[in-house]
């Protein structure tokens, strides 16, 4: 009688989540994507980001930083020793001498300049320790 009981209780159990199932299930569907609809709302992100790298091709010691806009930032430990630097898409930038000191040599640098990866070309690159980075304005 023991052994029925047992198995009774576990048989209403398992009826009873049955029963509490929902009747039926949906399929997984595809997510709306509203946001593509309109895009002239979202606003850009990583403006004023930077990477850059002490190694020529984006090797060595890299990070990406992000920062205010038309603000001199200190290179610090990367200055003197940036041989790869690329702004973020929809940024500009100047790498500089000195503390952003533009009656010296500078490279002027947007996302899509050509050779960011081996700034060692530069005659300057030994003295670059800062840079300012802005929007550039539309031409």
């Amino acid at each position: 009688m023991h052994f029925s009981l047992a198995t009774s209780s576990i048989l209403s159990t398992l009826a009873s989540t049955i029963l509490a199932a929902p009747a039926s299930f949906q399929a997984p569907t595809p997510f709306e994507f509203i946001a593509a609809e309109d895009t002239s709302t979202l606003a850009k992100r990583n403006i004023g980001g930077v990477r850059l790298c002490t190694g020529s091709a984006w090797t060595g010691w890299c990070q990406y930083v992000i920062w205010p806009l038309n603000e001199c930032i200190s290179l610090n430990d990367f200055a003197g020793h940036t041989l790869s630097f690329r702004p973020d898409e929809g940024t500009q930038c100047f790498l500089m001498q000195g503390r952003c000191d533009a009656n010296n040599e500078y490279a002027d640098v947007r996302h899509e300049s050509l050779g960011l990866g081996h700034l060692e070309v530069l005659s300057f690159v030994a003295n670059m320790s800062s840079y300012q980075c802005f929007e550039p304005i539309a031409s």
